[in-house]
């Protein structure tokens, strides 16, 4: 019995570690841009999600603020993650493509998760001194 079970586990596929899809690596166009992206590693962040304009600009969060930020994240402004170290990941949807044609976002499942402690896993970015974690846009939010 547990030889079966131990056959099974190898068997059961292994969650895929975050990469970046097939319209993204269509998208670097250059040798910059493909340098961009192998610079970038996959992440698994546990932290508050937050409206990154109000907490940028005024150092609002947490319960206080989650209406605000909800209408905020809702209506265009990006919202981001905040690790228990003070980092601060702006949250961008993965793939490229869609992302680009306005047929993926993230505005109504994160807001709607305003001030909620989230565990994401992306590629995260420090491009250009901007920490930024592109996630799959989860199917409830599809």
């Amino acid at each position: 019995m547990l030889l079966v079970a131990c056959l099974l586990l190898l068997q059961s596929p292994q969650p895929q570690a975050p990469a970046w899809s097939a319209t993204t690596y269509e998208a670097a166009a250059t040798d910059a841009n493909k340098k961009v992206l192998a610079e970038a590693k996959p992440l698994t962040i546990t932290g508050e999600i937050v409206d990154v304009s109000c907490y940028t600009q005024l150092g609002k969060r947490g319960e206080g603020h989650k209406a605000c930020g909800a209408m905020c994240v809702a209506t265009g402004s990006p919202a981001g993650i905040l690790a228990a170290d003070g980092t601060l990941y702006v949250l961008m949807p993965e793939p490229h493509h869609p992302r680009r044609d306005g047929k993926a976002s993230l505005a109504k499942y994160l807001s709607e998760r305003m001030a909620q402690t989230l565990t994401l896993s992306g590629m995260a970015s420090n491009h250009g001194g901007i920490h930024t974690l592109f996630i799959p846009v989860p199917a409830e939010a599809k």
